[in-house]
């Protein structure tokens, strides 16, 4: 029998205890506690990725979830959206059975969900009773709950009805809503206002103006010149009335990093000013997977790099989201479900930390997944990114 040093997450205290693994060739036997000692590895719960699209070939942004899956270190990947009732039985029965890693999925409140970025172009689309059905019918266990995408370039003319229908549909189920929200029109007050306990706002470090005020300024978003209704923080890090209010009937927060969701100085300031309780996402999709997001360590990194301990950022991708999902045991077994990972530091090949607008976040730390554990058998990864026991 082999015994392997390690720093163990203690999800009950969000953070890291010496500990000793125990192997038996590939084997995990189980998590020894130590009361000192060190180690390069790191063992975690295994990473959940609680906002991305996997749903390749049917829709206009998905990946393959295998992609950043388990070769990442991640354990659970939730898409959020693609799918709408029409198409949700083709995800289920054909796309979701090819995958290595475990998948859950939010349903668009659109029937046809994210098979172009116009999904509330047609209103017929807003079919409550088709989602309510498909949520109630579906043995699955796939779906958590709703996904509205509630911005200005997705809703266009559609205004508030995607949300009101989707926290409608929620309520009436008892099941959670995940609410897109960046640039506006509609406001991020009008939408924060609707929603409540348990429902989730991704994008929530946007940095994006109300879309009106952007015309007046210039092309390209710039959050000085955000519209006071579409600001989520203020200057100094606290959350603005809305959001505060929100947060006080229990809504969470998830980053869902994206293509055009995470700027660096609004996410700075707010953990700065003490934010905590967010889960971390790569809202990972074919736009931006090669350029900014590339995994869900590589996003962590960026968390790191922006003040959170490593034990919060960790926090992040696996006790917070799990509790956000409602995966009742997930943290419980680090032999049957875990991430083995080690901080190194930065080299010069490795991809630079950059925010959804191009500016680079100093760092000089990165999160490496070395391998992962299920059903209590170890498997490597490789150079190559690959799996193997």
């Amino acid at each position: 029998m082999n015994q392997l040093p390690v720093q163990a997450f203690d999800a009950a205290r969000h953070t890291f205890r010496p500990a000793l693994l125990h192997l038996e060739g590939r084997r995990c036997l189980g998590v020894e506690p130590r009361s000192q000692g060190d180690g390069e590895l790191y063992l975690s719960p295994g990473f959940i990725d609680s906002h991305a699209h996997i749903y390749p070939g049917a829709t206009d942004l998905g990946i393959a979830a295998d992609r950043i899956g388990l070769s990442t270190g991640v354990h659970l990947v939730v898409d959020a959206g693609s799918a709408g009732s029409t198409s949700f039985p083709c995800f289920r029965d054909y796309v979701v059975p090819t995958y290595q890693v475990e998948t859950r999925a939010f349903l668009n409140i659109s029937r046809v969900g994210l098979v172009t970025k116009q999904p509330y172009y047609d209103r017929r689309n807003l079919d409550q009773a088709a989602a309510e059905a498909c949520l109630r019918d579906d043995r699955s266990g796939l779906l958590l709950g709703i996904k509205v995408l509630s911005s200005g370039l997705i809703v266009e003319d559609a205004g508030m009805e995607p949300i009101r229908a989707a926290v409608e549909t929620g309520q009436r189920l008892g099941c959670p809503v995940m609410a897109h929200l960046v640039e506006g029109p509609p406001s991020n007050q009008e939408t924060m206002a609707l929603l409540g306990p348990g429902d989730i706002i991704t994008h929530i470090f946007h940095g994006a103006p109300n879309l009106t005020a952007n015309r007046k300024a210039g092309a390209h978003p710039d959050p000085r010149h955000c519209s006071l209704g579409n600001v989520m923080w203020n200057a100094d890090g606290t959350p603005t009335p809305p959001l505060e209010a929100a947060l006080a009937r229990g809504v969470l927060l998830d980053v869902g990093h994206g293509a055009a969701s995470l700027d660096w100085e609004v996410a700075r300031a707010a953990i700065g000013a003490g934010v905590r309780g967010f889960s971390i996402s790569t809202d990972a999709h074919i736009r931006n997977i090669e350029t900014l997001v590339h995994s869900l360590p590589h996003v962590m990194g960026k968390f790191l790099a922006l003040g959170m301990t490593l034990a919060e950022v960790v926090a992040c991708v696996t006790s917070i989201p799990a509790r956000q999902l409602g995966l009742t045991g997930w943290c419980d077994h680090l032999t049957h479900c875990a991430t083995l990972f080690r901080v190194r530091p930065r080299l010069a090949q490795d991809p630079p930390y950059l925010d959804a607008y191009g500016a680079e976040i100093p760092a000089a730390q990165v999160i490496e997944p070395v391998a992962v554990i299920r059903r209590e058998t170890l498997c490597s990864l490789d150079p190559s990114g690959s799996t193997h026991p």
